[in-house]
């Protein structure tokens, strides 16, 4: 990575870092804890890990010409890949032109490499150091990758190994493995990619991303997808063709993960075993709108001219947030006559058509029957067959706790493999009552995709991402209609009627919260709404509803959430030092 480029990244990082500072100064020394036996076995595994393989994860510095033609400094990762000195990179780390590299080891040895073999178009590129006896990573054999594998990534980010002696590690698991077809002025790959939700940070590039036993599964690449905006790595499969010496390595098989290391990845290894089931019914849904050029016919028939750049990195947070044209979101089979539900935000705009590409990549047209903004919700129907044996999705409908775990599915640009993002429901009764908050990553590539749990069955689908939302893919903050919402709301879509939305009831007062005060103090209540018009004046201060006794505004709220519009209660409130009661209906909220 160009050194320019970490300065625009720094600016940003700098004030989370000064956040971190400040409040690291208040922290109270206290005795270390035992390690809960349960959680050992991990915490060992990854520990093991990191100390066995960072020696062999290497910072890099060189010299050479920026995208942009001037002379530059250039600075990323590299992994040793063979004990006399070998070392893997990424050419956004060592451009063609590169002079005066040097390696920095964890142990703060720094030595000069020279280029063996560079391959543009792979973006790989190898490197040897004078060495005897160094750690070194094992090569894997990616053909065997699969989805929902857990992985690990690591890197250097912001020079740490050079600043620090220090490696980054993250945990995670393959999210998706496609063709990557977007390049910007950084990173110009088109190829397959293994897709990763571990961190992936400035200076990462060129790093490795192995799997579970430590093996490289691929060097970590600055390119990405323009529907979802995740780390991706070129495999080493993709390497090895493009690069001689790697093939004359040995490839290690995926680790096989029973017993106690299996219960370290459990939440991943079982969504990457289930999420078979629900990739079936799985589709990519792709909006036509006036001005596009169209949607492809095969879904892997999409090229992409490595000269069309898209902007400077700099640009890229702005970038990110906007939703790519002529690409495809995700939706899900929920009737065998070719009914999907997606996202009611995929089909916002001057549409014209709309294609759904079905698992096996077969493009069919199909007519939007109903849309409903407010759940985020819309049907779209094609022409079934038989000869295409679609299958709907299996709902699970019992209403899922905060921390319940669950995984986002969607569809990778061309070819449209499946991609799956592991999380947990981290918000209940968010939106109207109708959402759950989840952390799984949600992105331009897999809204409208299924959401399910560790039974193999959906339990929602991911919506709620557009441009004007203040959350960002990929972020952590992220929405699911919940399934008890769909299958209501789904049959009059379908029939093109207007859903019915949920009514909530309100007193018509404005709260004015108080430390000092038991009750809910009330800030306005206008005459014209219900308990202005009972009577109710500012100042007042609830101190019982309906016989439950109110303590303070959070109270009030649970309180109110259990009633209806139309249905009459009865406010107890505190006025100077007077007790009055007063009753009246309640309104519905518009």
């Amino acid at each position: 990575m160009p050194i320019a480029h970490l300065l625009t990244s720094l600016r940003t990082l700098s004030c989370f870092a000064l956040a971190s500072l400040s409040g690291s100064l208040a922290f109270a020394a206290s005795q270390t804890q035992p390690i809960p036996a349960i959680l050992q076995p991990a915490e060992t595994a990854h520990v093991d890990i990191y100390k066995k393989l960072a020696p062999a994860v290497v910072g890099i510095i060189c010299s050479g010409k920026t995208p942009m033609g001037g002379p530059g400094q250039f600075y990323g990762t590299g992994e040793v890949i063979s004990a006399d000195g070998m070392i893997l990179t990424d050419v956004t780390v060592i451009p063609q032109d590169a002079t005066a590299i040097k390696i920095y080891f964890t142990d703060g040895k720094i030595l000069p490499a020279e280029m063996k073999q560079f391959d543009l178009k792979s973006e790989g590129v190898l490197l040897k150091v004078d060495g005897k006896s160094l750690p070194y990573m094992k090569l894997a054999d990616t053909t065997k990758c699969t989805v929902g594998q857990p992985v690990y990534s690591w890197g250097n980010p912001h020079s740490s190994i050079q600043r620090d002696g220090m490696v980054s590690l993250s945990t995670g698991a393959i999210s998706g493995i496609y063709d990557l077809s977007s390049v910007d002025n950084q990173s110009r790959y088109i190829g397959p990619v293994i897709e990763t939700d571990a961190a992936v940070n400035p200076g990462s590039d060129g790093g490795a991303l192995t799997d579970a036993d430590g093996n490289l599964v691929g060097i970590m690449s600055l390119g990405f997808s323009r529907s979802r905006w995740l780390g991706v790595a070129i495999p080493i499969a993709r390497l090895a063709e493009a690069l001689p010496d790697l093939k004359k390595l040995p490839m290690a098989l995926p680790p096989t993960l029973t017993g106690t290391r299996a219960d370290i990845w459990a939440e991943r290894l079982a969504f990457g075993e289930l999420h078979d089931v629900v990739a079936a019914s799985t589709v990519a849904v792709w909006p036509v709108f006036e001005g596009d050029e169209g949607a492809p016919e095969k879904r892997g028939g999409v090229e992409l001219n490595p000269h069309d750049a898209y902007p400077e990195s700099e640009e890229r947070a702005h970038f990110e947030a906007k939703r790519p044209t002529a690409s495809a979101s995700a939706g899900f089979i929920v009737d065998a006559d070719g009914t999907v539900l997606t996202s009611a935000s995929i089909l916002t705009g001057n549409l014209k058509n709309v294609f759904i590409y079905l698992p096996d990549g077969t493009r069919v047209e199909a007519k939007v029957l109903g849309k409903d903004d407010f759940f985020d919700a819309a049907v779209v129907k094609f022409d079934a067959t038989p000869a295409m044996k679609l299958k709907p999705v299996e709902f699970s409908l019992p209403k899922l706790a905060q921390g319940a775990m669950v995984a986002v599915l969607g569809r990778s640009e061309p070819p449209g493999r499946i991609t799956l993002n592991a999380g947990t429901v981290s918000g209940a009764g968010r939106v109207e009552d109708t959402c759950l908050q989840i952390s799984a990553l949600i992105d331009y590539g897999n809204l409208g995709g299924p959401v399910m749990d560790l039974t193999g069955k959906v339990v929602g689908m991911a919506v709620r991402l557009n441009e004007k939302t203040p959350w960002r893919q990929n972020c952590g903050v992220g929405f699911m209609l919940n399934a008890e919402r769909i299958v209501k709301i789904v049959p009059d879509l379908k029939a093109g009627k207007k859903v019915e939305h949920p009514q909530h009831p309100q007193m018509g007062i404005e709260a004015d919260p108080a430390p000092d005060v038991k009750g809910a103090r009330i800030r306005n209540a206008p005459a014209k709404d219900p308990a202005g018009a009972a009577g109710v004046l500012a100042g007042d201060v609830i101190i019982g509803f309906d016989a439950k006794q109110i303590d303070d505004w959070p109270s009030l709220l649970v309180a109110l959430q259990s009633k209806k519009p139309g249905e009459t209660v009865k406010l107890k409130v505190k006025r100077a030092d007077k007790e009055m009661l007063f009753e009246f209906k309640l309104a519905a909220r518009e």
